[in-house]
């Protein structure tokens, strides 16, 4: 036979099993959500409007030979790519088939040459490592075309004042890393090499930006390579200096480097001070809201119960 007390003690049972209930399922469900969560943050697709190469340097009236390195600064130990390209009338000409690259540091001392055969199209390619003790500061590249002694004698003035490039530059410098952190405490390392003074490297999470200040001499030439990791920040990436996009038509930003973990800019400008931002759409993965929404939905199921419960118990005490 049922009692009254049977009847309202039920009530309480009810309240316990949904306690219980919300309990283990509060942890699941966060744990679940979050784990979604993280599978879709680290989504790190990167979309750029940036080339991945400079222009090619052609002949002018002042030279039949073009010069350029692959990109504008180094560290001691890489290895720079070197291309140009040769005339067709200094081919006729001279009936050259090769040009000797030479790389000279800041005093003008030649510091390696290599020889490079032109091909069909009039172009060229060396590749030449830098040693790893290499000085820092800014390098110049330069190709003269290798005619015979026999040939040489005949040709007139102005055609051998052609025959050797323009110097080209490009800056060796070491790399930094700079330690920064998620709003959540977690850590990422972004590499800087630059030949300007770094300062203020920041990564503003709500913002998804991460930015920098760069300073030098004013009137002389700054390059920046900037790596910064996709877990951290990805998407539509797109790089400011002073508030201004750089836009892919002014060739002042190429990809340098675009691997599965990473992203790296190279970064160009005049020297003084600037502030440089790289956005994205993407970021760290944040604490999501789905999370939130279950937790609080879980939570007024728990805080229900209880009120209920307590309601429950003083009713019973009280009958």
């Amino acid at each position: 036979m049922t009692t009254a007390r049977d009847n309202r003690a039920n009530p309480v049972a009810t309240s316990i099993v949904l306690m219980m209930t919300a309990a283990i399922l509060l942890p699941s469900a966060i744990q679940i959500a979050y784990a979604q969560s993280s599978s879709a943050g680290a989504s790190t697709e990167v979309q750029t409007v940036y080339k991945s190469s400079y222009p090619k340097a052609s002949t002018s009236s002042s030279s039949s030979v073009s010069v350029q390195s692959e990109y504008h600064i180094y560290k001691p130990g890489d290895t720079v790519k070197i291309q140009g390209q040769m005339s067709s009338e200094a081919k006729e000409q001279t009936d050259a088939d090769s040009v000797m690259v030479r790389i000279m540091d800041a005093q003008g001392t030649v510091v390696a040459n290599q020889q490079a055969t032109v091909n069909g199209n009039g172009e060229y390619a060396a590749s030449i490592s830098l040693p790893p003790t290499a000085a820092e500061g800014e390098y110049n590249v330069s190709s003269k075309i290798e005619v015979e002694a026999s040939v040489l004698g005949l040709l007139d003035a102005e055609v051998i004042a052609k025959l050797e490039s323009p110097p080209a530059q490009f800056i060796v410098a070491r790399s930094n890393a700079f330690e920064v952190q998620s709003d959540e405490g977690e850590e990422f390392q972004i590499e800087i090499t630059s030949n300007s003074n770094v300062d203020n490297v920041e990564f503003k999470q709500a913002e998804k930006r991460v930015s920098f200040v760069v300073e030098g001499k004013t009137g002389t030439t700054g390059v920046t390579e900037i790596t910064i990791p996709k877990a951290m920040l990805s998407g539509e990436m797109m790089v400011l200096i002073d508030g201004e996009v750089v836009t892919a038509e002014s060739n002042d930003v190429i990809v340098k480097s675009h691997t599965d973990t990473e992203i790296t800019f190279e970064i160009n400008y005049s020297h003084s001070e600037h502030t440089v931002e790289v956005t994205g759409t993407n970021v760290t993965p944040e604490f999501p809201v789905s999370i939130l929404v279950m937790a609080g939905a879980l939570g007024s199921i728990i805080a229900f119960a209880a009120a209920r419960n307590r309601g429950n118990w003083f009713n019973i005490l009280k009958g």
